[in-house]
């Protein structure tokens, strides 16, 4: 457990970590295909959090329809505009190749390019 400020790295470190040992994750940061099963839903709309303003106003649009009730939220994602590789300056590259391993079903599914750690790491082995 941590206490006190917590660096991406670190967290990134738990996360792998947690995960080879054959715990569950936190749904917070467990793979969403494990949650969702976007195999087995049929959903109207899947929603990204890089586009969360526009992506949190279309589906507050479609709710409001529905129950005519105006909603909004507070739009901030202060990630706003910042690469994903970006993050990962710190990391290892053997935790960067544990990581993508974990969430690589997610990056297929939902359309996210997890080339750059390809590039990034050249020691990166497709499974």
């Amino acid at each position: 457990m941590f206490v006190g400020p917590v660096t991406f790295a670190e967290f990134v470190e738990y996360v792998v970590n947690k995960s080879s040992s054959g715990e569950l994750l936190d749904p917070h940061w467990r793979p969403q295909h494990q949650l969702c099963h976007p195999c087995y839903v049929e959903y109207d709309f899947i929603g990204r959090f890089e586009n969360l303003k526009n992506d949190a106003k279309y589906a507050l649009s479609k709710l409001c329809a529905r129950s005519r009730r105006n909603i909004t939220l507070p739009f901030v994602n202060a990630f706003e505009g910042r690469p994903a590789s970006s993050y990962f300056a710190n990391v290892s590259h053997d935790i960067v190749r544990k990581l993508i391993r974990i969430y690589k079903v997610d990056y297929q599914l939902f359309g996210y390019d997890y080339r750059w750690a390809t590039v990034a790491l050249p020691l990166f082995v497709e499974s």
